[in-house]
């Protein structure tokens, strides 16, 4: 006869190991690396300190396995073998809903403030950071204008350029959201997606419009 009062249990110690990066990530995002101990950890996941150390050698180890454990599972671009067939629009508009969702609606929006606050204590963040996610999202951003240029949608315009200029106000809403917001709300992240397509919208407006502008990357611009 099966034992149905172990079934939970042995869930329950399956799931320890995230039961303990959700409550790490809580308290780092919330106190900061340094300042949260491996006991505050434990007692927010319900387990006890020993338990904590059954599944990780340390702190900094638990540090490591929550960046790469939610940075993973959020940016899927490893190829842009799913953007085949789609308009430059198209695709430049799907990289911005993707990094939306995943910086500004999920959990991840917090481990990328621990990425910028503790990079100094973890420098090989740095490289994850480029790496693991600027990279792909870049080659799939170049794809989109190269073929945009291509197809007469777009006018000349630097990709990389385009890249910065759609991914980085996701990224400062994405700080500013879990920096400043529990302080003082700003009525533009309020707005949520809202705002953010409102950003994407000037941004492509920019791509087709004939007029001549800066196209060729900032040092035309002037200041």
């Amino acid at each position: 006869m099966i034992d149905r009062s172990a079934i939970p249990l042995r869930r329950r110690k399956h799931a320890r190991p995230r039961e303990l990066l959700a409550a790490a990530l809580s308290l780092f995002i919330e106190k900061g690396f340094d300042a949260t101990r491996t006991g505050e950890i434990a007692e927010r996941a319900g387990v006890s300190k020993g338990t904590l150390y059954l599944y990780f050698d340390s702190k900094e180890d638990l540090f490591t396995d929550l960046i790469a454990e939610r940075f993973f599972c959020a940016f899927p671009f490893e190829s842009d073998a799913g953007f085949e067939g789609k308009s430059g629009s198209d695709v430049l508009r799907d990289v911005v809903i993707a990094w939306r969702k995943a910086l500004m609606e999920g959990p991840v929006g917090g481990v990328v403030k621990l990425v910028f606050t503790e990079v100094h204590h973890f420098p090989a963040l740095a490289d994850f950071w480029v790496q693991q996610v600027m990279t792909p999202t870049q080659a799939v951003v170049r794809d989109a204008v190269r073929r945009g240029i291509e197809g007469a949608e777009f006018r000349t315009v630097d990709p990389d350029l385009v890249m910065n200029t759609l991914v980085l106000p996701v990224i400062a809403s994405c700080l500013h959201r879990h920096a400043i917001d529990p302080y003082v709300p700003c009525r533009f992240l309020c707005a949520g997606g809202d705002a953010l397509g409102c950003s994407l919208d000037l941004v492509l407006q920019g791509l087709t419009d004939p007029t001549d502008a800066c196209v060729g990357g900032t040092a035309d611009c002037g200041a």
